[in-house]
């Protein structure tokens, strides 16, 4: 079924835009770019702790949009491979606290190191306006889709 609204073809927009989303994630996708013994989703939960030093379990598995238990799962082969750290909060102790290793921001800082320098080299080849453009624009498409999601989940 072909949805239609103010005169696009929903099908067609979408197609556009995985294909696109897909080609600009396999330009900047760590695990393509050096050799690492982690999943995508993996090489995701742990970038998360790159803005953010500490989640729950409820928090990580909102963010990423999994179930509780999926997360656990991924949290869990994480932990065996010393990634990540488990502690019980002070207050409650029913909240666990999730955290990067020292092995584990190591391999965060590499991990993002490696994406910043290879999007550094695809961004080269283009002129300075491009840049430009694609920066402007980029951060356009985030906020909008920021927007969208939080439109979405209050109602």
């Amino acid at each position: 079924m072909k949805k239609k609204g103010r005169g696009e073809d929903w099908d067609a927009l979408g197609n556009r835009i995985f294909l696109a989303y897909n080609e600009i994630s396999k330009t900047i996708n760590p695990r393509q770019l050096i050799k690492v013994d982690l999943t995508s989703s993996q090489i995701k939960i742990m970038a998360s702790f790159f803005h953010q030093s500490t989640f729950t379990m409820t928090e990580l598995s909102r963010l990423h949009g999994v179930s509780f238990s999926t997360m656990t799962s991924m949290v869990d082969r994480l932990l065996q491979n010393g990634l990540l750290e488990r502690q019980r909060d002070d207050d409650d102790r029913r909240i666990v606290l999730v955290s990067l290793s020292v092995k584990g921001k190591k391999m965060v800082d590499y991990l993002m190191r490696a994406r910043k320098q290879n999007l550094e080299r695809f961004l080269c080849e283009l002129t300075r306006d491009e840049v430009r453009e694609f920066v402007k624009s980029i951060e356009n498409v985030a906020h909008h889709l920021s927007r969208a999601k939080q439109n979405m989940l209050s109602k």
